[in-house]
């Protein structure tokens, strides 16, 4: 009898793993469209994506990301691609860094982010933000318990004045009317040494 319920415990803690995987993968905001970006990070990336910060070693599928403290700066990686609606789907582990972030810029200035730290996720318009004195507006958090050496689902998307995240099953939304203007293209930074990312899945949104 006991075998059979731990056998039945397996079971139902499979299917509850097989149920949030599925979550992770759900459409926040728009559904996915065409695919513009999967690098395989068995390669180094190509031409579209440049680095002005930090390292970015793509290892054995993996990009290990560190600041440099010479930079006086996140590390920082552009993918030059305007996406007006977009999905950007990873999966990321802390090694020792302290915040990961995916944005979006328009021409000439910062749009908006996700900012995900151990503790906490939030959406945030760069509108307001004043470099080194303000930050932009938080539009939506949530807690986090992120734990080092462990993998997690981060997926973010926007369209229009919107923007939504979901990071380790948890879902925030945002909304404000400088998050429409044309985007130029958009970046991952890292604060911090080190942070890992590893399957990177660019999608257009409809």
């Amino acid at each position: 009898p006991n075998l059979r319920m731990l056998r039945l415990i397996l079971l139902l803690a499979f299917a509850l793993v097989g149920l949030t995987l599925a979550d992770d993968a759900k459409p926040v905001l728009v559904q996915p469209g065409k695919v513009v970006a999967q690098p395989d990070l068995q390669q180094p990336l190509g031409p579209e994506w440049k680095s002005p910060h930090g390292s970015w070693d793509v290892k054995a599928g993996e990009l290990v990301i560190a600041e440099r403290p010479e930079d006086k700066h996140a590390a920082v990686l552009w993918h030059q691609v305007a996406l007006q609606s977009a999905i950007i789907e990873c999966e990321i582990q802390f090694d020792g860094g302290g915040g990961f972030l995916i944005g979006s810029d328009s021409p000439n200035r910062h749009v908006g982010r996700l900012v995900v730290t151990a503790k906490n996720a939030k959406l945030a318009e760069d509108s307001s933000e004043i470099k080194g004195k303000q930050p932009g507006m938080t539009l939506d958090e949530t807690a986090l318990d992120l734990k080092p050496g462990q993998w997690y689902p981060v997926r973010m998307e926007w369209a229009d004045d919107k923007m939504a995240a979901r990071v380790a099953g948890k879902s925030i939304q945002g909304q404000h009317p400088t998050l429409s203007v044309t985007k130029a293209r958009w970046w991952f930074a890292v604060s911090g040494a080190k942070v890992r990312v590893r399957n990177v899945k660019v999608t257009e949104g409809k």
